[in-house]
């Protein structure tokens, strides 16, 4: 199938009915690239032409069907930029030609969490990406609140991970984690989250210390100023142990999720530190009841970003405080090649699909 974009130009009209996408038909079945109707635009909403969508671990997890997508096909992709080509009827503050990414939450904005600034906790949201057809396709339609403007010189491909893979960490180790300086701050889970997480800790004014097996992951960590361990070459505990000066981790950053990385951020902190939950490979896990009172170690569940937050990071990586690790680009029509590659772990940073 042709992969070419379904318009001349970002700035002409809308020429063709037709798109490219990445949908989901059924859960447990790979992606299907094919072709779908560009969608119409609301009142109150702007159509994106999607220069550039990462691909995040949560993508290739729908495909379970551990998550109520709706009524499937559906287009995933939650972490978009691009350029708007058409808004709708009631939106004055966007012109056709400007570059923006696109925050995933389409929120109320009048519940108690809205109202507070807390958009990530909103109940009554609807994502892009997840219930909403998402930004890997040619193609996507967003609310114009949830629009963001791209700094002058940030690339598509950078930009479109900023919304989620920095944001998300901004929001777990500052807004969530309250962390600052000189304190021990332990990572686990090296990839597109992790990478990022090491630099606005160490932004922050912490110190760092991650954990890999991966090598060239390690490598890239030390590069942003985190001190490293291989838990498949060294002792884990003795390391944290060396690092703290066997006090333990003032905040542990768990971006896996999974039972045993649960027991070790409990473990691996200090008496009245935080384990902070962002990753979610297990769907339950187990935390010791009488370890947790009597140390007074908090375990602080962390989910995505406010609208805020999401402003404040593009403001961090458009000031050249962070740099957004895009570590391979991939087109859309290989989308099966992407998934290869994400699975493969080979992958530093994001992988980020082009048009």
């Amino acid at each position: 199938m042709n992969g070419s974009p379904a318009v001349l130009s970002s700035t002409s009209p809308v020429e063709c009915t037709l798109m490219n996408a990445v949908e989901i038909l059924e859960y447990g079945r790979p992606f299907h690239y094919g072709q779908r109707s560009v969608p119409d635009v609301k009142a109150d909403e702007a159509l994106i032409a999607v220069n550039a969508s990462g691909l995040c671990r949560t993508d290739i997890r729908l495909l379970e069907g551990g998550t109520n997508l709706g009524q499937l096909p559906r287009i995933p992709g939650h972490e978009i930029a691009g350029e708007i080509v058409k808004v709708g009827a009631q939106v004055s503050q966007w012109q056709t030609g400007q570059r923006v990414a696109v925050a995933t939450d389409v929120t109320c904005r009048t519940c108690v969490y809205c109202r507070a600034g807390q958009s990530q906790r909103c109940q009554n949201k609807k994502r892009i990406g997840f219930e909403l057809d998402g930004g890997h396709a040619d193609f996507v339609t967003a609310p114009a609140d949830n629009l963001i403007p791209l700094p002058d010189g940030l690339s598509y491909e950078k930009a479109c991970v900023v919304p989620d893979a920095v944001a998300t960490m901004y929001h777990s180790l500052i807004g969530r984690g309250k962390v600052g300086i000189h304190q021990k701050v332990i990572i686990l889970g090296l990839g597109g989250l992790g990478i990022h997480g090491v630099q606005i800790a160490r932004l922050a004014g912490a110190e760092v210390l991650v954990t890999s097996r991966s090598r060239a992951r390690l490598d890239a960590a030390r590069r942003y100023g985190a001190l490293t361990v291989n838990p498949m070459e060294e002792d884990l505990a003795a390391a944290v142990a060396d690092f703290s000066g066997g006090l333990g981790a003032d905040v542990v950053a768990d971006c896996v999720g999974s039972h045993e990385t649960i027991g070790q951020g409990l473990a691996f902190l200090r008496p009245g530190g935080k384990l902070l939950v962002i990753g979610y490979h297990d769907a339950d896990i187990v935390v010791p009841s009488v370890p947790l009172f009597s140390t007074e170690k908090e375990v602080i569940g962390c989910r995505g970003s406010s609208r805020q937050e999401v402003i404040d990071a593009f403001d961090l990586v458009g000031r050249g405080r962070i740099d957004v690790v895009v570590g391979a680009t991939c087109p859309l029509s290989a989308i099966g090649e992407a998934v290869a590659r994400m699975n493969s772990g080979s992958v530093i940073g994001r992988l980020v699909l082009t048009r």
